[in-house]
């Protein structure tokens, strides 16, 4: 069985290259043969993929018993004005593939893999308190807006900066994160 904590990342890394498409796994070509090396993926581009055909794509590539560990970082909502900036966020993401969707979550209903494991990191960014105002700012679907409409954004960020008093005069701030993994492992 496939540990992942004895597994070095950069093995895998070197053994294996994805080339993602805006909606789909293009190819996933192998340099070397890694006999049954899992396959690592994070979140960043995993919301983009076609759910339909990225699955058998990665079966495709692992081998029996082969893994597929998918990682990604959400906003941690529990704290209040976290939680507030993701509605802010919320109210502009449309159909944007993202991960609050639920839609990227089909894999653990895929017979053809094995849910093994999930667990989750709590982890912050520090950032100065102008961060938060520009990590809204740099989301996809809310940089491509008008900037007309980018200046609402930043009001009503700044909005709940104002109104937070963990948040009130502070230099720098830590945003709260967790880290998602989820492991899978593959039918012999």
């Amino acid at each position: 069985m496939f540990d992942p904590v004895e597994e070095p990342f950069d093995l895998v890394a070197s053994a294996i290259e994805v080339r993602a498409e805006a909606d789909r796994i293009a190819a996933i070509a192998f340099w070397r043969d890694v006999s049954p090396r899992p396959l690592f993926h994070g979140k960043l581009s995993y919301h983009w993929f076609d759910y339909e055909k990225a699955p058998r794509e990665i079966l495709r590539v692992l081998k029996p018993d082969g893994a597929l560990a998918l990682i990604w970082n959400e906003r941690d909502d529990h704290t209040p004005w976290v939680a507030a900036f993701s509605k802010i966020l919320g109210g502009y993401a449309g159909d944007t593939p993202r991960q609050s969707s639920g839609k990227s979550r089909v894999i653990f209903e895929d017979v053809r893999f094995r849910h093994l494991a999930s667990k989750s990191y709590p982890f912050s960014q520090p950032m100065p308190l102008s961060g938060i105002c520009d990590r809204a700012l740099s989301t996809s679907f809310i940089a491509a807006l008008p900037n007309e409409d980018q200046d609402v954004v930043r009001a009503k960020v700044a909005n709940v900066i104002e109104r937070e008093p963990a948040l009130v005069g502070q230099d720098k701030i830590a945003f709260p994160y967790m880290t998602e993994l989820h492991l899978f492992g593959t039918h012999s």
